[in-house]
């Protein structure tokens, strides 16, 4: 008989070698490098365009989300659906997550370590603002998922940022 442990993440990739696209558990998946994710932070900085970087980001990891969760029925607990959250933003190359609360209408999330911040500090090296727009965008799909509220229902902002020389990022969540 095996042993079944919830809160470790199960994930099954694929590769189309013809459309050369990486599927994680079914939903067509991008694996996050910190050299391209701190330049098209960057891009998205110069374009002014942070807020659809990281709309973009809360609905695509919502879906992905959203869909581990139902095909995974017997992951109930919210610390459960935490953890599993915390190890799919590692697997797919953003780095290492901790949430320290997650309530109805407010959460604090850190960052242990940030890829976006480790690029970005590889090419330009520190830098004025926080820049993880796309991790906002996670946590947003993640609070969302978890508690299974609507979309844009919580705002992650970034208060404390590696880049900024801080040891760990710091996200305060808000329900809007």
């Amino acid at each position: 008989m095996a042993v079944v442990v919830k809160n470790e993440v199960k994930y099954d990739h694929f590769f189309d070698a013809q459309t050369k696209r990486h599927q994680i558990n079914g939903v067509q998946t991008v694996l996050h490098c910190h050299h391209f994710t701190s330049l098209y932070t960057q891009l998205a900085i110069d374009s002014n365009e942070t807020d659809l970087i990281r709309d973009c980001a809360r609905d695509s990891f919502r879906t992905m989300l959203d869909k581990y969760f139902a095909d995974n029925p017997d992951i109930e607990s919210i610390q459960d659906k935490i953890e599993i959250a915390c190890q799919y933003y590692a697997l797919i190359g953003l780095g290492k997550m901790k949430v320290n609360f997650l309530g109805d209408e407010s959460g604090e999330v850190e960052l242990l370590s940030s890829h976006t911040d480790a690029g970005w500090m590889k090419k330009w090296d520190k830098y004025d603002r926080p820049i993880n727009y796309i991790t906002a965008g996670y946590i947003e799909a993640l609070f969302g998922a978890i508690l299974g509220v609507e979309g844009g229902a919580f705002e992650a902002i970034e208060r404390q940022s590696i880049v900024m020389g801080a040891e760990t990022s710091l996200f305060n969540v808000v329900r809007r």
